[in-house]
C-alpha cells in the first residue's frame, strides 16, 4: 500500500481518536465540577445535622442514635434559655449577687428549631444551599438517607458520648458517571466518629 493511501486512512482515524480524547477530558472536567458542588452540599447538610445533634445532647445528655428522635426533637421540643437580669458588681461573683438579690435569673422556653438554627448559625451557613428541614436527613440527588449512629467510648478512663452521621461517595454521586474517577465510591463522607470524641467532619476543611 502506498504511503499516500496509508495517510488517507490514518487522517480520519486520528480525527476520531482526537475526538474521543477531547470528549474524555471534557467529561472528566464536567464530572469534577459537579462533584465539587455535590460534596459541598453534603458537607453543609452534615454540618446542619451536627448542629442538631449538639443541641440534642445539651438538652438530653446523649446524642441521638436515630433520625426519628433527632427530627422529633427539632420539630417538637423546646429548649430552656436562662437570661440574667441585672448586673453583677465587680466585687461579687454571680452566685453572691444572686444570693443577695442584686441579679436574678429568668428561664424561658423556645422551640428547639428556633434555637438550633438561630441567626448566628444561619449566617455561618453556605448560602448556596438553603436550609431544608423537611429533607434534612436525605442525601441530595438520591432517595437515600444518611446513616446515623451514637454511643459511648472510653478515653483515659472517662466515658465520652460520640456520634457519627455519614454517607458514601457512591451515593453522593448518584446519577453521575463516577466509575474510574478520582474518588473511592465506597469511602465515607462523614461528621463525628464512633471511635473517638470528635465533632469534626472528614472533609478537607471545616
Amino acid at each position: 500500500m502506498k504511503a499516500k493511501q496509508i495517510a488517507l486512512i490514518l487522517i480520519p482515524l486520528n480525527i476520531i481518536l482526537a475526538y474521543f480524547v477531547f470528549n474524555s477530558i471534557d467529561s472528566e472536567v464536567e464530572f469534577n465540577k459537579e462533584a465539587k458542588v455535590r460534596i459541598a452540599e453534603n458537607v453543609q447538610k452534615l454540618k446542619d445535622l451536627r448542629q442538631v445533634q449538639t443541641k440534642y445532647k445539651q438538652a438530653k445528655g446523649t446524642f441521638a442514635d436515630n433520625f426519628e428522635a433527632l427530627i422529633h426533637f427539632l420539630e417538637n421540643d423546646s429548649i430552656s434559655i436562662v437570661k440574667a437580669i441585672g448586673e453583677t458588681p465587680d466585687t461579687l461573683t454571680d452566685v453572691q449577687a444572686l444570693e443577695l438579690g442584686i441579679i436574678s435569673r429568668d428561664t424561658a422556653y423556645v422551640l428547639a428549631k428556633e434555637t438550633v438554627f438561630d441567626d448566628a448559625y444561619l449566617d455561618s451557613r453556605n448560602k448556596n444551599f438553603p436550609l431544608d428541614i423537611a429533607n434534612l436527613t436525605t442525601v441530595p440527588y438520591s432517595n437515600e438517607v444518611y446513616s446515623i449512629d451514637a454511643g459511648q467510648v472510653e478515653k483515659g478512663k472517662v466515658i465520652v458520648q460520640v456520634f457519627e452521621i455519614s454517607t458514601n461517595y457512591g451515593t453522593v454521586f448518584t446519577g453521575l458517571d463516577a466509575e474510574n474517577k478520582s474518588y473511592e465510591l465506597g469511602a465515607l463522607l462523614k461528621v463525628g466518629s464512633m471511635d473517638e470524641a470528635s465533632l469534626n467532619g472528614n472533609w478537607k476543611s471545616e
